[in-house]
């Protein structure tokens, strides 16, 4: 079985606040909020993939970025390999550039109210591993 690597930024305001975007309809987990991110493709490292696609996603320049967490998620008989990082500093200010909505979140919400933003279950991890942050929450 081939893994399929993601990448999402858990990308940072000065406070407390990550920007989270609403994945559209159209798409799978339609609905379903997640930190912005995509396919890594041939060729590209994690971090370029992640530059790249925060770039599409959310008209921002990655100028510093570190790995927080990597999971491994089978779904419908795939496997995927998740990596988030947090996005400490970029140019621009973010938004759905590619017409979904997006908004900053205390990350102290995120982590506690699971009826308004509701993540796919690949997501347990990172929202467990922020919860106990406590220099992000």
């Amino acid at each position: 079985m081939i893994a399929n690597y993601i990448v999402a930024g858990i990308v940072l305001d000065r406070g407390k606040s990550a920007f989270i975007t609403k994945r559209r309809a159209n798409q799978t987990y339609g609905g379903y909020w997640e930190f912005p991110g995509g396919k890594v493709e041939l060729g590209e490292t994690s971090e370029s993939a992640l530059s790249r696609e925060l770039s599409e996603e959310l008209d921002i320049r990655v100028e510093e970025a570190q790995h927080y967490l990597t999971v491994d998620w089978c779904d419908a008989g795939e496997k995927f390999v998740l990596e988030f990082f947090l996005v400490l500093s970029y140019l621009g200010y973010p938004k759905g550039a590619e017409g979904q909505l997006g908004q900053w979140v205390p990350i102290k919400q995120l982590v506690t109210d699971n009826s308004k933003f509701i993540f796919p279950d690949a997501n347990v991890g990172v929202l467990r591993k922020l919860a106990l942050d406590q220099k992000l929450i």
